[in-house]
């Protein structure tokens, strides 16, 4: 009894996604960056809402704002706070904090992921792209 008990429990943790673990990314630098960037851009807010979210990517993303590191929704943090950093930067003027441009293309690639996996790729990808060499993410 106590062996199928453990082979039980065993099983479901197995089986439970563990969003802290999904990208192998720097936290720490990603906490910098966000830092640095939130002393200028601290008004900027996610896009995503996590009311009642029903795109997957959304679903994901407001999942991992729940976990203990909320890594997924760190990086969307810093790839928000980037996007606006880069704006501002090939415009020379300031953007509107409390709404500020989007950038469509992303958005459309963000919210088609299904998985963290995907989520990962997309937000490394942009953040990248918007900070160049600043970014925490390896280039």
């Amino acid at each position: 009894m106590r062996s199928l008990l453990v082979t039980s429990l065993i099983a479901m943790v197995a089986a439970t996604p563990i969003l802290a673990q999904t990208c192998e990314i720097d936290i720490d630098a990603v906490d910098a960056r966000i830092a640095d960037l939130e002393r200028n851009y601290s008004g900027v807010l996610s896009d995503i809402g996590c009311d009642a979210p029903t795109i997957p990517a959304h679903q994901i993303m407001c999942d991992a704002s729940d976990q203990p590191n909320a890594q997924l929704w760190r990086m969307g943090r810093l790839d928000t706070l980037a996007w606006v950093y880069a704006v501002e930067n090939a415009t020379g003027q300031q953007v509107d904090q409390e709404n500020p441009p989007l950038d469509e293309d992303f958005i459309a690639r963000r919210d088609a992921c299904t998985d963290a996996a995907c989520l990962c790729d997309v937000l490394i990808s942009h953040t990248n792209d918007s900070l160049g060499g600043t970014s925490p993410y390896p280039q």
